[in-house]
């Protein structure tokens, strides 16, 4: 009798999830853990950080340290820490940082100079953040992204309460083109020529020019800065009162003002961004000597 050849036993096929070396209904559950952990990560970052960096400022600012008067940035910027940056520079200058918020007095002018004094400020920081309302310069409400009208009146405002009390004002950014249009002053829209948008809105930089006899120039103790970190897509067109240009970039964009009236304090507005340069010691003599003359 003939042998029956060996049935040969059909090997199961594997399935997605064992081809992957996952087993199955592991990786939902993976998925679940690490955004867990991403979500306890961020949360740290929110509660824990901000919490040493006070503690860490705190024990690091002399009694004597100014209380400088900060109206931070409040778009999604504000969740990369781009406000904890100021803070570490400004205690690096010998500075300690006081955020002001519109919330807190509206755009009242006896209100905010009743701020001003309780907490003793002895200077004004007006930050980045989201474009300067058109409408009040006569633009193109369209030409607005991330416009906050409350913040622009209240920092209106802030500006006039500072100037009449004489306190050192310092603009970043946004804080430039804010007390442009304070003084009557117009800005333009960088996105309407790519070139120039592309060159005031990168990870790059680009060089300033700095005005002969200027503040800028003085405490730079140079005519020119090789690089600075520019992120703005708004500039100043028309100057406004009692200001002149002290500073410019690449095609002629006006990159920095100053105030002239004899009556204005110590007023230095840049476009660029001193406060995320911590490594460059040309860039934090700006922030020192604001910081000195918030002391005075």
């Amino acid at each position: 009798m003939k042998a029956r050849p060996a049935r040969m036993m059909e090997t199961p096929k594997k399935t997605d999830a064992e081809t992957s070396g996952l087993k199955p209904r592991r990786w939902p559950r993976r998925l679940a853990i690490g955004a867990g952990l991403m979500v306890l990560a961020y949360l740290g970052y929110r509660i824990v950080f901000p919490f040493a960096l006070d503690q860490w400022a705190d024990s690091r600012l002399p009694a004597d340290a100014p209380n400088i008067a900060f109206s931070p940035n409040d778009t999604w910027l504000r969740e990369l820490g781009i406000n904890e940056a100021y803070k570490i520079s400004i205690t690096r200058a010998g500075g300690r940082l006081v955020a002001f918020h519109p919330e807190q007095t509206g755009a009242d002018p006896a209100r905010i100079e009743a701020w001003l004094e309780k907490n003793k400020i002895g200077g004004v920081i007006l930050g980045g953040g989201g474009d300067v309302d058109p409408r009040l310069y006569g633009g193109n409400p369209a030409e607005g992204a991330q416009v906050n009208r409350r913040r622009d009146e209240f920092e209106i405002a802030l500006i006039q309460a500072a100037v009449k009390r004489r306190l050192p004002i310092l603009g970043i950014c946004r804080g430039c083109q804010i007390l442009n249009v304070a003084r009557g002053g117009t800005l333009r829209n960088l996105d309407d020529n790519k070139t120039l948008a592309d060159l005031h809105f990168n990870s790059d930089g680009h060089p300033v020019t700095l005005a002969e006899g200027s503040r800028l120039a003085e405490i730079s103790e140079t005519q020119r800065l090789a690089n600075v970190g520019s992120y703005h897509r708004q500039a100043v067109l028309k100057l406004g009162r009692n200001l002149r240009i002290t500073a410019t970039g690449p095609g002629g964009v006006v990159e920095a003002v100053e105030g002239n009236a004899p009556g204005d304090p110590w007023l230095v507005a840049v476009q660029w961004h001193p406060e995320l340069a911590v490594g460059n010691e040309q860039q934090q003599k700006l922030l020192r000597a604001f910081v000195r003359e918030a002391k005075r």
